[in-house]
């Protein structure tokens, strides 16, 4: 039997200023933070693993015997390498500053999808650029709903689209898991609604507006508005 659907609306955009403002201060920090730890894994990272494969070197070097089995590990560290440099664009995209939000939005699929083994499409219509807090807040909302569906929905398939519907902003997220709880989607309990939590500060942000459906064993619609600001 299929579990019975709701949908839930939150009125983001009533959100005062007072509170926006003190949104706004949160994601800046938050984007911060972000950008240091991308550095750290890009460059302090990359330099430990650049004196690893010159130790390996060495020991083949030294030691003839284990030149067959030492040279397995260069590869090991060559996907290390390639896995870190990953998850630092995806903390700090700059394809997104580059090349845009269509380019970061597949950019962030493709390696969600090479990390976990889901089947994640992106649909994107949107092809001028907008706002930075927009584009920002769109790529850190996709991100979190990600994560959470990696975390908890168990799910095979996902599909992101992104359209603009007059003078908003519309994207979805859609999953095919187990479905969630209502209670802990909405940071009422539970560690599951830590994620939902940011994406409503992203939302109140940039004064969007959110809608989650579900049901058990039906998976998980995540939708959201936001008024268009072009760049």
């Amino acid at each position: 039997m299929r579990g019975t659907s709701h949908q839930f609306a939150s009125p983001l955009a009533d959100t005062n200023e007072t509170a926006r403002h003190a949104l706004r201060k949160l994601n800046e920090r938050v984007e911060n933070e972000a950008r240091r730890i991308a550095h750290e894994l890009h460059d302090e990272a990359s330099q430990m693993l650049a004196s690893v494969y010159l130790a390996i070197a060495e020991v083949a070097r030294d030691v003839p015997a284990a030149r067959e089995r030492l040279s397995a590990i260069p590869p090991l560290l060559d996907q290390v390498t390639e896995q870190l440099r990953q998850l630092s664009h995806e903390l700090c995209p700059i394809i997104l500053d580059d090349l845009g939000l269509a380019a970061a939005l597949e950019f962030l699929a493709q390696g969600v999808a090479r990390r976990t083994g889901l089947l994640i499409t992106v649909e994107n219509s949107v092809t001028e650029r907008l706002s930075p807090a927009i584009e920002t807040a769109v790529y850190r909302i996709f991100q979190e709903a990600l994560t959470n569906v990696t975390k908890h929905a168990r799910a095979r398939r996902v599909g992101i689209t992104l359209e603009q519907q007059d003078e908003t902003i519309a994207g979805s997220i859609r999953d095919d898991g187990v479905g969630v709880d209502l209670c802990s989607l909405f940071g009422l309990t539970g560690s599951r609604g830590l994620g939902l939590i940011g994406i409503r500060a992203r939302l109140a942000d940039v004064k969007g507006t959110l809608a989650i459906e579900c049901g058990e064993g039906e998976g998980t619609t995540l939708e959201f508005r936001i008024p268009v600001e072009r760049q």
